[in-house]
């Protein structure tokens, strides 16, 4: 067995023939390829693999960009879609997604077919094709809605909410009555609504004059400051464009200045005056506060001013 272990002392020189110093080995064939693919991948920069990536992924979004943006033009692509929407609006109807019932909260003075004819909708349709921002739009140009909600209760309700303007006077001109709100703008024809048995428009207080409206929410934030006052008020006369005659319930005419400080000051000094002395209590016909600082009271004839019975009593002692 040794011998046959035994190596042959000239095996090595046959198999690996020494080499000169100056000669190289020859590389191994798999570091000759590396070697070769190294050359080859340092032909490009190292930025270009990924450049070209991107380019190659850009290009099928650019030519479906192109393609919409024809489409577009042409109005396929919209029509498409409308057609797609459509058909979806219709499936869900289909699914039990219709109008079954509306709800209005906050509907005082608003006639319910006045909300109907301003939705524009019917029972039944598909509760997902009807605009809300139109609906919404369409209920805030009622006269007596200042402004309106709506949103959808699936699977088939409509909530609306609705905050209506609030009626402060009757407009008197050119022998019509118009209900108007605070800012002067007209809601209703006070006539038809009395006939309608609405009971509120007796309590309003009138306002004559042609320009009277865009004025009345002067006198209004006057009177705020007069609490006293403003209950008593029954008409107003807008007077030469220039200022404010009041007729209170009880007979008496108070007038105004002119300039809207000044009409605040004087509505404040009459309250005042009601206030100490009751002076609107008395029998008197009018009070002019168009002097700063002076109130001119006009009596009727048989006038008792505060004091006058005391006089009375005086003189009549005297006389004893």
């Amino acid at each position: 067995m040794s011998a046959r272990l035994m190596a042959n002392p000239e095996f090595r020189a046959a198999a690996r023939p020494r080499l000169r110093d100056d000669e190289m080995p020859t590389p191994p064939r798999a570091m000759t390829a590396s070697a070769e693919k190294g050359k080859r991948r340092r032909a490009w920069p190292r930025w270009t693999r990924s450049a070209v990536k991107s380019a190659l992924m850009l290009v099928p979004v650019l030519g479906l960009a192109a393609t919409a943006g024809s489409a577009w033009k042409h109005g396929n692509l919209a029509d498409n879609l409308q057609a797609a929407e459509d058909g979806l609006i219709r499936a869900t109807g289909s699914l039990g997604f219709r109008l079954q019932e509306i709800l209005v909260v906050g509907r005082s003075e608003t006639e319910r077919d006045a909300v109907l004819d301003a939705l524009g909708v019917r029972r039944g349709e598909p509760i997902l094709s009807i605009d809300l921002a139109d609906a919404k739009q369409r209920l805030e140009e009622l006269p007596w809605v200042s402004s309106a909600s709506i949103e959808r209760r699936l699977p088939g309700f409509l909530y609306i909410r609705l905050s209506e303007r609030q009626p402060m006077a009757i407009w008197q001109h050119d022998r019509q009555f118009t209900v108007i709100d605070r800012a002067g703008r007209p809601l209703a024809d006070a006539m038809e609504l009395a006939r309608r048995g609405n009971q509120r428009i007796d309590t309003l207080p009138q306002v004559v004059g042609a320009n009277a409206p865009q004025q009345v929410h002067t006198l209004l934030s006057a009177l705020d400051n007069a609490p006293t006052i403003a209950p008593m008020l029954s008409s107003a006369s807008w007077i030469s464009d220039r200022r404010w005659n009041l007729q209170l319930s009880n007979g008496v005419t108070v007038r105004l200045p002119e300039g809207t400080g000044e009409m605040r000051n004087a509505l404040r000094q009459l309250e005042q005056m009601h206030t100490a002395n009751r002076v609107l209590d008395r029998d008197i016909v009018a009070i002019d506060l168009r002097q700063p600082d002076r109130a001119a009271i006009q009596t009727s004839a048989t006038a008792q001013l505060p004091g006058w019975d005391d006089d009375a009593k005086k003189k009549s002692g005297k006389k004893s």
